[in-house]
């Protein structure tokens, strides 16, 4: 399964679910420049994180035992990652865990959005 509609299915709004799938699927860089406005279309999975972002991000790594992920950006399409090389994150960019039922947006106001199917 495309990591990216897993993290759409599960995670996005029932009423932008389509328009997504379209970017995703031949509109690519449509969806890369607009990766910025995904927040506004996140579900009830999804929590923002606002205080000590990237130090509650470390923990929930951490207590899930997460130890990679697929990352997307504007220049970046599905790379597999470490959890243990993540400096290189970027704003506005995704981390989907598919495996663990979860994914990240890094927001250029330096909130996450800790996104979660709990089981």
């Amino acid at each position: 399964m495309n990591h990216l509609n897993f993290f759409i299915n599960n995670f996005i709004k029932q009423d932008k679910k389509q328009r997504y799938h379209f970017l995703i699927n031949g509109k690519w860089q449509k969806f890369a420049n607009n990766i910025k406005h995904i927040d506004k279309h996140l579900n009830h999975h999804c929590v923002k994180i606002d205080n000590n972002a990237f130090e509650k991000f470390t923990q929930i790594i951490k207590h899930y035992t997460i130890k990679s992920g697929y990352y997307y950006d504007a220049y970046t399409n599905g790379l597999e990652i470490s959890t243990h090389c993540l400096d290189n994150i970027h704003d506005d960019s995704l981390l989907i865990c598919p495996d663990n039922n979860i994914a990240f947006y890094f927001h250029h106001d330096n909130w996450i959005w800790f996104c979660q199917i709990k089981p």
